[in-house]
């Protein structure tokens, strides 16, 4: 991690000897400096002085983004399903998959289990719930896509993505991040006309976006609350 007293942030310098040219990223509060492998120091403190206003904006952009609750696994909690509130109730019982049951998030636990067993099974129980849930809303909502395009994809699968929502690979092959399945349905929408829309524009062109559109004429309202609430989805 650099330090410069001069600067109101730190930023972390990644070298490569595969890069050829100088990038700023700022992710999750953080600056990094992606540079070449022998770009002298001076350099890189001059890229990061020229754009020391660009990148205060975005600390602050990021700072003022709402936050994953934290949690404690616990009855009455308060968690989102396709955008819908849903209080958890935790019922002593023999193990049993997590459920919704009349807008209750359901979950069956051994009652000899020591407080921060409980709380790690709740949260296992809960994570294989939503998992499920994003792989079935997913495989609906591409199907329903690829439909209109007269496109298939070769395989859909949910993952536990750090910093993506999906992705389309060479062969056809499309992946969601699981933790959509909290947000809003018109965001699954936007994610899955955004991937499908990949089977045939592999870019992000103005065709591809055009595609995307045709798809989801409100894409970029789903795209912005993403971009604003995207740090939220979490369980």
């Amino acid at each position: 991690m650099n330090f410069d007293p001069n600067l109101k942030f730190d930023f972390e310098v990644k070298r490569s000897t595969r890069r050829k040219t100088l990038c700023l990223q700022i992710r999750d509060g953080h600056v990094q400096v992606m540079v070449p492998a022998r770009t002298p120091e001076r350099q890189i403190t001059a890229l990061v002085n020229k754009h020391t206003d660009w990148i205060e904006k975005k600390l602050a952009e990021q700072a003022a983004r709402p936050k994953a609750p934290s949690r404690s696994y616990v009855n009455g909690e308060i968690y989102f399903f396709l955008g819908q509130e849903h209080e958890l109730e935790i019922v002593d019982g023999a193990p049993w998959p997590a459920k919704i049951v009349r807008g209750k998030l359901v979950v069956t636990i051994q009652k000899r289990l020591s407080d921060l067993e409980r709380q790690a099974k709740v949260k296992q129980r809960l994570h294989e719930l939503y998992q499920q849930a994003a792989l079935e809303e997913f495989q609906t909502r591409t199907e329903y896509y690829g439909r209109r395009l007269f496109v298939r994809a070769s395989d859909i699968r949910v993952k536990s993505y750090k910093r993506r929502w999906g992705s389309c690979s060479n062969n056809g092959e499309l992946s969601y991040n699981w933790r959509l399945v909290i947000a809003p349905a018109a965001v699954l929408d936007y994610v899955a006309a955004h991937e499908v829309s990949h089977l045939v524009e592999h870019n992000h062109s103005l065709e591809f976006w055009r595609i995307v559109e045709e798809l989801m004429p409100s894409y970029r309202e789903q795209k912005v609350w993403l971009k604003l609430n995207g740090g939220t989805l979490a369980i």
